[in-house]
């Protein structure tokens, strides 16, 4: 009776205990599998997203607040300098400026705004680009396209300098070479500060209608530039129209067309 009544015992024991496995077995349903470190976490498989075009967005931000801020300080204590590149003066207004040098801005404030038109006409080329030549333009980083750019409108702006040097140079007409160079300074400064709050809105303002009147904005601007500086050859005796038809287009329509071929023959790129 003894032998019997234990194993009774131990068949409703063994019957309880499979109770428990079973709830065991039920619960992992829940779990889907168990832990395999002391967090009680099971290993996750984490793949990170890169966006590449928000980090470059980004940047580009930070460089153009830093280019306001950097002109506004300069606004701020300089205003005399500031405005002397800020303006549109008439031949007359220029021919006094050349022979008065306490109105010139100096060698560091004109350096600095330089800079700033060479920045922000990459930034804005580059956005530009990125929004109706993306599809055309691969093989190259965002960060390529920035730095060739750069390199296409340094390369202008010192090859529009060495012609108007050489000129004045060669003709001995100094004093001309002079008044064109503070219209092309002018002109040019003025660019790129106005390029700036337009670079922040087509940031976060994808309108293609706002580029379109950017890129017709700067377009009026070089035109009245190009025409300052025709008014400046007329001006003497020197040059003809022929000459000054052959400056102008040694000056700006050459290298244009130098860095077209390039481009489209994937040399300079």
């Amino acid at each position: 009776m003894y032998d019997s009544l234990f194993y009774k015992l131990n068949v409703l024991l063994v019957s309880d205990t499979s109770v428990v496995v079973n709830a065991i077995d039920d619960s992992s349903t829940y779990t889907k599998s168990a832990p395999d470190n002391f967090l009680g976490l099971s290993n996750i498989q984490i793949n990170p997203l890169l966006h590449t075009q928000n980090i470059s967005g980004e940047i580009i931000t930070y460089v153009v607040i830093s280019l306001i801020g950097i002109i506004s300080i300069v606004w701020f204590f300089l205003p005399d300098r500031f405005l002397t590149i800020f303006s549109f003066k008439p031949i007359k207004q220029i021919q006094r400026d050349v022979d008065s040098a306490s109105k010139a801005p100096g060698m560091f404030i004109t350096s600095l705004f330089w800079l700033n038109f060479i920045v922000a006409l990459s930034i804005f080329l580059f956005l530009t680009s990125r929004k109706f030549f993306s599809d055309q333009v691969t093989g190259i980083t965002n960060y390529g396209i920035i730095k060739y750019i750069i390199i296409a409108i340094t390369s202008l702006v010192l090859y529009r300098f060495v012609i108007t040097y050489l000129t004045g140079y060669i003709f001995q007409t100094e004093k001309m070479m002079k008044q064109q160079i503070i219209v092309d300074r002018n002109i040019q400064l003025v660019t790129g500060i106005l390029l700036l709050p337009i670079i922040l809105l087509m940031q976060y303002a994808s309108s293609e209608i706002l580029i379109f009147v950017v890129v017709g904005a700067i377009a009026l601007l070089q035109v009245y530039r190009i025409a300052q500086i025709a008014i400046i050859g007329n001006s003497s005796s020197v040059f003809s129209a022929l000459h000054i038809i052959l400056y102008l287009c040694t000056l700006e329509i050459i290298p244009i067309l130098v860095l077209l071929r390039l481009i489209s023959n994937d040399s300079f790129i």
